[in-house]
């Protein structure tokens, strides 16, 4: 904040005290270090000076990261023609939403969809080889990733981690 004279800030919660050891602030902003969903609160920037007195205020609402319950596995491999389901949960505060996307190309299109958390792709083609990604996302703001290596393949030799 600006003014003439300078004026003095001070950052105050509306609710309680100021998270005590993780503050720093100077006039125009504020820093809360290692944030918990219970620093959601309304938080007030007041300035003033001999002229007079100025108050905003903000709401902050922390969203903790989405927390994996099942993931997909990192590689996998498959056989053309088969049926793949991809497994991916996560639990969260709110409630993570499940969507899936592929790296460098589009899921498979009119083969493959999302049923609950799960990704299902039919009729598998060597061209859908390639990593798939889990994300899990929370109040539209909080998003956690996880990827599987998927592999097409005639050969039948065992990768599944």
């Amino acid at each position: 904040m600006t003014g003439h004279p300078t004026p003095v800030v001070t950052w105050s919660k509306s609710f309680g005290q100021l998270p005590q050891g993780r503050v720093q602030s100077n006039s125009s902003t504020l820093k809360i270090f290692r944030v918990h969903r219970k620093d959601s609160d309304n938080y007030l920037c007041t300035a003033f000076n001999i002229l007079g007195s100025a108050m905003q205020r903000t709401h902050l609402v922390v969203v903790p990261l989405p927390t994996f319950t099942v993931k997909p596995p990192l590689k996998i491999k498959a056989m053309p023609g088969n049926t793949l389901t991809l497994n991916c949960s996560a639990a969260g505060d709110p409630r993570p939403f499940i969507s899936w996307k592929r790296q460098g190309a589009k899921l498979p299109t009119g083969r493959s969809h999302s049923s609950g958390d799960a990704l299902i792709i039919r009729d598998l083609k060597k061209e859908d080889t390639g990593n798939y990604t889990c994300i899990a996302t929370s109040a539209d703001v909080s998003k956690a990733y996880a990827v599987s290596n998927v592999l097409v393949t005639n050969y039948r030799g065992m990768w599944l981690l």
